[in-house]
């Protein structure tokens, strides 16, 4: 009953309502990330010699920042569904995976109610701070 990580939907007895628990988890990277980086560009750096440098451009913005200074942990994340077996992308792969951090967690919980008989639900809106 519910996922690994807690999540977990439960209907009513008519199925007229169902109730969600959501966790989301918020990522960081610790310093391995930039060993990451390292076999990424030594791979990159070969894979476009004599290549226009937009090709770079699209594995490189993974690693832009923000104004704050954080990573995209989705983008660098999606890397991983590159399907590449040079043994350096696949040594860097892992590296992105070990330098992933969960530093926090949130639950959530969220209503829907059935739409008549078909199988969509609506969110019903709760107002908790005018209770």
């Amino acid at each position: 009953m519910g996922g690994s990580k807690g999540n977990i939907t439960l209907y009513s007895y008519d199925g007229k309502y169902k109730i969600q628990r959501a966790i989301n988890d918020h990522l960081q990277f610790d310093e391995r990330i930039q060993a990451a980086k390292v076999l990424i560009d030594a791979c990159l750096n070969e894979w476009s010699e004599g290549s226009r440098p937009e090709l770079k451009a699209l594995i490189e913005r993974a690693f832009n920042v923000d104004k704050e200074g954080n990573l995209n942990t989705s983008r660098i994340l999606g890397l991983r569904r590159v399907d590449i077996q040079d043994e350096r992308w696949q040594n860097a792969m892992q590296a992105i995976s070990e330098s992933v951090q969960v530093v926090s967690s949130k639950a959530y919980v969220r209503l829907y109610e059935r739409v008549g008989e078909s199988d969509q639900y609506v969110p019903i809106a709760l107002d908790v701070a005018g209770v």
